[in-house]
């Protein structure tokens, strides 16, 4: 009885999907993603994005036998992954797991477009799209590299069983030679395919995990072909290089304004001249922002008198930044990133979180640290404690 109410279940949200997915390809931004996969033994799969308010939503993908087929809208060209939730997909360790590359599926959908999977799922995903030039160019690389993410990640996963050993640095050396061939073929593959649209994704996405030099980027955006300058990921990496040369030490930080503030009063940056300026990039989702966020709140009460601290909040919306800092008493100025077509990550090439800039009275940039950014507390010292 179970077993026949689950199926019935089944077919009749199969059957919705069908006609929420009707619906949509009466639109002009519709794509469809389709194919059938050996191994996909699983009832769905999960799209997670943000949507146009900014806050996290899912879709759930249905697959029957293999076959799935998606339709959704989107307002401009993107790079879409499906968690295929396939158990020995998850590389798992401990209590977590890693979120690999290799084990999703990923293409590039703009509207209008109808892309194929094929392939089958191992323990990594081994299938890949067509259906456009992006996505045959997209293909032509994760062939490559996915094979040998998965080997990487594997290797990490044998990794966190061993103590300390010759076996554990034997293995991490050979976790890094097939990442430094990884990303090899990643730098050869941009600079090889100077006017596909998958180069111009790949490039930006190795400038946001901060894998290429910024020599390296300015370098290889330059080859690209001006046919793309139309296309997110071009703009995006355009945006990059620009905020690579704004934005190093010793150069005024470009001004900008915004309402995107916790109370909605207008905000520009140059009302801060005259004293110190810490800036601040931070997210919920980071667990090094959230760790040296009482180190701020301390610096700023420090140095009252001659610091500003302001923080510039990614990937959450106004109502979770609130209910995030009002209780700890993060009283300092907070700024939502990505509003109003005002996107500060790209302009101020921030490619990692937590990012700090100190800035002079005078807007110059004195400092920028990346990452673990607890070094940026000693140059507060450095140049308040008098």
């Amino acid at each position: 009885m179970n077993k026949t109410l689950s199926i019935l279940v089944l077919a009749f949200t199969l059957i919705l999907s069908s006609c929420a997915n009707k619906q949509l390809e009466s639109g002009s931004n519709t794509f469809t993603v389709s194919g059938t996969i050996e191994g996909l033994d699983t009832e769905f799969m999960t799209r997670s994005y943000r949507d146009a308010e900014g806050n996290r939503t899912s879709d759930s993908i249905f697959v029957k036998d293999g076959y799935f087929s998606y339709t959704a809208q989107i307002e401009e060209p993107t790079h879409i992954i499906f968690w295929p939730n396939v158990e020995r997909t998850i590389k798992r360790s401990g209590r977590g797991y890693y979120p690999a590359k290799s084990s999703q599926f990923a293409f590039l959908a703009s509207p209008g477009d109808n892309i194929i999977f094929k392939g089958e799922v191992l323990d990594f995903i081994n299938a890949y799209p067509s259906g456009s030039t992006g996505n045959e160019s997209l293909s032509s690389i994760n062939k490559r590299i996915f094979p040998l993410m998965n080997k990487a990640i594997n290797l990490q996963l044998e990794i966190n069983k061993l103590d300390e050993s010759t076996q554990k640095e034997q293995l991490q050396n050979q976790m890094e030679a097939i990442n430094d061939e990884v990303l090899s073929f990643k730098k050869s593959f941009v600079q090889d395919n100077t006017n596909s649209e998958a180069a111009a994704f790949y490039l930006s996405d190795m400038m946001i995990r901060s894998q290429v030099s910024q020599d390296e980027a300015i370098s290889l955006f330059k080859t690209m072909d001006s046919s793309l300058s139309g296309y997110p990921f071009y703009k995006a990496v355009g945006k990059r290089v620009a905020g690579i040369e704004a934005t190093q030490v010793g150069k005024i930080m470009p001004n900008f304004k915004t309402t995107a503030t916790l109370n909605g009063e207008p905000f520009e940056l140059e009302e801060l001249r005259g004293k110190y300026v810490l800036m601040d990039f931070w997210g919920t989702w980071c667990g090094p922002c959230i760790a040296e966020m009482p180190t701020v709140k301390a610096y700023k009460e420090k140095y009252a008198d001659k610091l500003v601290v302001i923080g510039v909040n990614n990937g959450d919306t106004m109502e979770k930044i609130s209910e995030f800092v009002t209780p700890k008493g993060y009283d300092w100025r907070q700024i939502k990133d990505k509003y109003d077509n005002e996107d500060l990550v790209l302009r101020l090439n921030v490619a990692g979180f937590p990012t700090k800039f100190i800035l002079s009275p005078e807007g110059e940039i004195l400092h920028r640290f990346v990452g673990n950014t607890e070094i940026a507390f000693e140059a507060l010292d450095e140049l308040l404690s008098e």
